[in-house]
């Protein structure tokens, strides 16, 4: 720790900076911006979802159009062992 007698510029500097007060327009700026971004992410997120649905909907279709063909042949071969 120095004890100099000259002040130090930077603390002189920093004690010219306005003080940290909360003021209303730019609260509701901000406020009004977050809730932009958040509703933009929200579409976002519920566009990817429906697109991840409908995927899974046409994979699930297309696994059980080939079990349904697999179980068909199975059946068509248990009947000609059959007869």
């Amino acid at each position: 720790m120095t004890h100099d007698d000259e002040p130090d510029a930077l603390l002189l500097s920093l004690t010219r900076l306005p003080s940290a007060a909360p003021r209303a327009e730019r609260d509701a700026r901000v406020r009004m911006r977050c809730h932009s971004t958040l509703t933009r992410r929200h579409a976002a997120r519920q566009r990817a979802m429906q697109s991840k649905v409908m995927l899974a909907r046409l994979a699930d279709a297309a696994l059980t159009a080939v079990l349904c063909g697999y179980a068909t042949m199975a059946l068509v071969q248990a009947f000609r062992l059959i007869h």
